[in-house]
């Protein structure tokens, strides 16, 4: 069994340029990915209460590699990292080349327990956002939806941007949970984190 604070002890594991690349498929792994805009690394910074973990960036599609995240060094858990995409000002090759790492890594990765779609509260389920919902419910591989930055709208905004998620995915056989976060004001991040420990202890 892994606790509440088994994210404390992250650190950074590599960089990895393609799949390829990657450590050894072994363990337990929960994939975090979104539109290169959605703060994604924040996300991964406040979950670990590390603020130097993943870098941030106020250019958007600064992750081009796959990170990795190894959650304890005694244990075979990991957070990954996939490149952010969507973003328009970087050439279609290299749009392209992100596209076929997080096309390997989510086929063929044995050990993946979870992908996290984090999606900018004010603008979710885009085009590629709703291929990866899709990608899951025919995997059957359990979805974490984060409607991120919710401290930009009011908390009625918020609640029914999370009650529409909800409709969005109300179909979906697969697991699936809706949950608002800020990575700022630490805003659903513990909800976040008991829901990574559920997925990792089945």
């Amino acid at each position: 069994m892994v606790s509440q604070n088994f994210l404390q002890n992250s650190f950074f594991m590599g960089s990895y340029p393609s799949y390829e690349d990657l450590p050894t498929d072994t363990g337990s792994e929960i994939a975090f990915c979104g539109r290169s805009n959605c703060g994604k690394s924040s996300v991964l910074n406040a979950i670990t209460n590390n603020k130097k973990l993943a870098k941030t960036s106020k250019t958007p599609g600064r992750t081009q590699s796959i990170n990795v995240f190894k959650i304890d060094k005694d244990k075979n858990y990991k957070i990954i990292d996939l490149p952010g995409y969507g973003y328009a000002k970087v050439s279609k090759s290299m749009r392209a080349d992100w596209g076929i790492s997080i096309d390997n890594y989510l086929n063929k990765r044995k050990s993946l327990k979870a992908l996290v779609i984090i999606m900018d509260i004010r603008h979710p389920f885009k085009d590629d956002d709703l291929t990866l919902i899709n990608w899951c419910e025919a995997k059957d591989l359990p979805l974490i939806i984060l409607l991120n930055k919710s401290d930009k709208l009011s908390k009625n905004k918020a609640n029914h941007e999370k009650l529409k998620a909800l409709e969005v995915l109300k179909d979906l056989s697969t697991e699936s949970v809706v949950i608002s976060t800020s990575a700022t004001k630490k805003d659903g991040v513990k909800e976040l984190i008991e829901t990574m420990v559920e997925l990792i202890n089945k």
